[in-house]
């Protein structure tokens, strides 16, 4: 028995150092501002499984310097929607637009710039990624 819901979504981001030495976060660009990279949960893979292999697809991203630093809820149109939040440490990264694959629309935003994505997605609680 499947207990998932079709089409269930799940959704991240990366913080990444800038090149200003500040967190700016992975977003994926829209009409109206920004919105974080989503995904369904694929079968018989879980929540996670799904965000990473997405992640694979639109970043060129050495996956051992990838940490999960909060899972949290976002809620979208009265849908739950799981968010995971990574952090990308690399020494060697010079720009952050180093990490994107070209040919999807995502780019590296502070947090400032992301305001209105977070409150869109009227994230639970405080989340402890906004206090990087």
């Amino acid at each position: 028995m499947n207990l998932m819901k079709e089409n269930h979504y799940v959704a991240c981001t990366i913080l990444v150092k800038g090149k200003d030495g500040r967190y700016v976060f992975l977003v994926r660009k829209e009409e109206e501002g920004f919105a974080f990279l989503a995904t369904t949960v694929k079968p018989k893979q879980t929540g996670l499984a799904s965000v990473i292999n997405r992640l694979k697809e639109v970043c060129n991203l050495d996956i051992e310097k990838l940490e999960l630093n909060e899972l949290t809820n976002a809620i979208v149109d009265d849908n739950r929607i799981p968010l995971f939040v990574f952090i990308y440490e690399d020494i060697n990264l010079v720009d952050p637009d180093q990490l994107l694959a070209e040919s999807y629309d995502l780019s590296w935003e502070h947090s400032d710039n992301v305001i209105a994505t977070l409150e869109q997605w009227k994230i639970s609680g405080v989340p402890q990624f906004l206090l990087i």
